[in-house]
């Protein structure tokens, strides 16, 4: 891979414990593939802007956006320690204290407080599904753009090939029922390896947290209602071969799978939105 925004000595990748995970691994390869769609090929809503980070983890994505010319660049994230990593890489790695911050915060209370279209362009990268309200986190992201919100997030398909439900879903909805207008709410866990899930509840004695998983035909009525201009992202420099949900079912076809089969298959969408108009 030529010019890596992230290469593969860095202290991100050193740091990242995800880098063996199924689906979106945070190795050397996936990483970059990864900015290369989503900030490289969208450079004129990332160069010399001002961005907003939501969910920014240890600041991966935060760091290479200004690799990639951005002005400067607030990073959001619920998980303190994950903050406090991200603050230590950036000034071990000398980045210029005025292109950066990075808060502790919830993000739809920072988004309800920030000033409207504070930001030129929103990042949204595995974050969404994360949220219990998906729909007003779309809306208040547009609010906080002047321009674009650019959004990464696995769709309704997920459910059916991942959690311990996943083969009761996989038995109950069909091809068909994923191209409806469908949302699909699954249980996880929300003790990740290492960060937490914001929003959780107790139940039989287990503390359980809930992803939300809009169908794509969704995700693009939301757009449209929100007024935002959109367009798909292509994934297919990176496609391997022809897959559906359905070759993604079992540990076996997880573990011989290629990273980018969540994109061919439609388990995981991009989007550039656009606002058309003012909120």
């Amino acid at each position: 891979m030529k010019n890596p925004l992230i290469p593969e000595d860095s202290p991100f990748l050193a740091h990242d414990t995800r880098k063996s995970r199924w689906a979106i691994p945070y190795h050397f390869e996936c990483l970059n593939a990864r900015l290369e769609i989503l900030l490289t090929q969208n450079q004129k809503f990332i160069k010399e802007k001002k961005i907003l980070d939501v969910g920014s983890h240890m600041g991966t994505f935060a760091y290479a956006s200004l690799k990639s010319g951005a002005a400067f660049i607030h990073g959001i994230d619920s998980e303190e320690k994950m903050i406090l990593l991200g603050k230590k890489l950036f000034q071990e790695m000398d980045v210029a204290k005025e292109t950066y911050s990075m808060q502790v915060c919830d993000a739809l209370q920072y988004l309800e407080s920030v000033e409207e279209q504070y930001f030129d362009t929103v990042l949204c990268l595995g974050m969404l599904y994360y949220t219990t309200e998906p729909y007003r986190l779309l809306k208040l992201m547009l609010r906080a753009a002047r321009e674009t919100v650019i959004l990464d997030t696995f769709t309704a398909s997920y459910a059916a090939i991942q959690g311990k439900d996943a083969p009761q879903v996989y038995k109950t909805i069909t091809d068909e029922t994923l191209k409806l207008p469908i949302l699909l709410t699954a249980l996880t866990q929300p003790e990740k390896k290492d960060y937490t899930l914001p929003h959780s509840f107790e139940y039989k004695n287990k503390n359980l947290g809930m992803i939300t998983l809009p169908s794509e035909e969704l995700l693009e009525i939301w757009f449209q209602s929100l007024g935002a201009d959109f367009k798909k992202l292509d994934w297919s420099s990176y496609k391997t071969r022809a897959c559906t949900y359905h070759d993604l079912l079992t540990p076996d076809q997880k573990k011989s799978s290629h990273w980018a089969d969540v994109y061919t298959s439609g388990v995981r969408v991009s989007y550039v939105l656009q606002k058309s108009f003012r909120f």
